[in-house]
C-alpha cells in the first residue's frame, strides 16, 4: 500500500496513456480496415461499398472474386468484370497501370470478355476511354440529386424492372460508332447501354451509386442489374470485381524499413510506448549522468560493543572482551583528555572531578575487569552506560 501512495501519480499517468493508446489503435484500426472504407470494395460494408452487390451475385449462382492486381493479371477464368470509378486522390493507383493494362483488357473484350464499366478513367484502353469525361463519372462522388431511370427498350429479360433510382452525376451517354444499344433512359438523356465490343459486351452507365449498399434495394436497382449480369453471362460463371482500382492492389515491390511496412496503428503503438517508456524511467527515479559521492559512515560504538560482546559471549570470555573494549576506550578518552597515550586506566579515572559519572563508570568498569566470573549481560550493561555518558561528553 506504501508503494502504491507514494506512485499514485504515476500509476494515474500509466494508465491515462495506456487508455489513449488502447483507443488510438481502436481508431486507426478502423480507418485502415477497408471493410468500412467509403469505396465500393467487394468487401466493403460501407453504405458506398459494394458488399451488397457482391452477395446478390453469390446468392443467384455466381462466384464473386476479387481482383487485386492490374488488368494484365486478370485470370483466364474470368467471365465478367465490373469496374467502379477509383479514388480521386493524389496516390491513385491508375499510375501503376502501364499501357501493357491496357492492352490486355482491349483484347480481352475483343476475344469475348463481359464487363460493366462505371467510370472512365486513364487505366482504359483508348477505345474505352473515349470521351470519358463527358460519357462517364471518372471519381466515386456522391451525387446529392438523385433520377428515376425507365427501360429504354421493352426487352424481354427485362420484365418487371420498371424503375433505377440513380443519382445525377450529370454526365449522359452517347452512341458508339459500332453497335450500341440504350437501356436506361431519363427523359430521352440515356444513362446505360450495351455496347458490342467486338466479340465481348460492354454494359456503361452513367452512374455507380445505385450499385452501392445504400441504394442497391431502391426501386428496381438489384433487380436490373441481376437481368444485365444475366444477359452478359447465361450460364453462370466468375464474376471479378476491380478492387485493385480501389487502391487495394498487391504490388510485388518489396517495403522498404519498418516505418514503411507498419500499419498506422502500429506506428502509433510504438509511440506512446516510447513516451510511456521515458516517463516510467524517469519516474522511478532512474539516475543518469555521473553516481554522487557517498562519505563512508563510521558505525555507532554501540554497534562495535555489540558485535565484540557476541564474539566473546560465544567464546565463554565475557572478561577478556571487556578488558579489550575498555582499553579502546581509554585510548580513545586520552586522546579527547589531553593525556598522554600511554596513561592507565585508574590514572585516567583520577583525571576526572569527583562528582563525574564518567569517572564513576569507569570504576565500575575497572572493578568488572578484576572478576574472573563476570557475567556477559553485566559486561553489556557496564559498556552501554559507557557509551551513553561519552556521547553525553562528545
Amino acid at each position: 500500500m506504501q508503494f502504491l501512495r507514494e506512485r499514485l501519480g504515476l500509476i494515474a499517468l500509466a494508465s491515462v496513456v495506456a487508455i489513449l493508446l488502447l483507443y488510438s489503435l481502436r481508431l486507426a484500426n478502423e480507418a485502415r480496415d477497408p471493410r468500412y472504407a467509403p469505396l465500393p470494395l467487394s468487401y466493403s460494408q460501407h453504405r458506398l461499398g459494394a458488399k451488397g452487390l457482391a452477395r446478390l451475385l453469390e446468392r443467384n449462382g455466381y462466384e464473386v472474386r476479387s481482383l487485386k492486381r492490374t488488368f494484365r493479371h486478370l485470370p483466364k477464368d474470368a467471365d465478367l468484370l465490373i469496374i467502379f470509378p477509383p479514388p480521386f486522390t493524389f496516390t491513385t493507383p491508375s499510375s501503376l497501370y502501364t499501357e501493357q493494362d491496357a492492352e490486355y483488357l482491349d483484347q480481352w473484350l475483343q476475344d469475348g470478355g463481359r464487363a460493366i464499366l462505371l467510370s472512365g478513367d486513364a487505366r482504359l484502353p483508348e477505345s474505352l476511354r473515349e470521351d470519358a469525361l463527358r460519357r462517364l463519372p471518372i471519381a466515386p462522388f456522391p451525387a446529392e440529386r438523385f433520377l428515376e431511370a425507365h427501360p429504354a427498350v421493352p426487352a424481354p429479360w427485362l420484365e418487371g424492372v420498371r424503375t433505377v433510382r440513380m443519382g445525377d452525376q450529370r454526365v449522359s451517354l452517347s452512341p458508339r460508332e459500332t453497335r450500341w444499344v440504350p437501356l436506361l433512359h431519363t427523359g430521352g438523356v440515356v444513362k446505360g447501354a450495351l455496347w458490342y465490343y467486338g466479340e465481348g459486351v460492354v454494359f456503361e452507365c452513367a452512374d455507380w451509386q445505385w450499385l452501392a449498399n445504400e441504394h442497391l434495394r431502391d426501386a428496381d436497382n438489384g433487380a436490373f442489374i441481376l437481368a444485365v449480369v444475366r444477359k452478359l453471362v447465361p450460364n453462370g460463371g466468375v464474376i471479378y470485381f476491380d478492387d485493385a482500382g480501389q487502391g487495394d492492389l498487391t504490388q510485388t515491390r518489396e517495403a522498404r524499413g519498418f516505418w514503411s511496412i507498419a500499419p498506422a496503428g502500429v506506428r502509433i503503438a510504438f509511440a506512446h510506448l516510447m513516451l510511456l517508456t521515458i516517463i516510467v524511467m524517469y519516474s522511478v527515479g532512474k539516475r543518469f549522468g555521473l553516481p554522487r559521492y557517498t562519505p563512508p559512515r563510521a558505525p555507532a560504538l554501540s554497534e562495535y560493543v555489540d558485535a565484540l560482546a557476541g564474539v566473546y559471549e560465544r567464546a565463554g570470555s565475557a572478561q577478556p572482551a571487556l578488558e579489550t573494549v575498555l582499553d579502546d576506550i581509554r585510548r580513545r578518552l586520552c586522546r579527547r583528555l589531553g593525556l598522554p597515550a600511554g596513561a592507565t586506566l585508574l590514572q585516567l579515572i583520577q583525571s576526572l572531578p569527583a562528582d563525574s559519572p564518567l569517572r564513576d563508570a569507569l570504576a565500575q568498569a575497572h572493578q568488572a575487569v578484576q572478576n574472573p566470573n563476570l557475567a556477559p549481560e553485566a559486561a553489556v550493561r557496564l559498556l552501554q552506560q559507557l557509551e551513553s555518558l561519552i556521547e553525553y561528553i562528545n
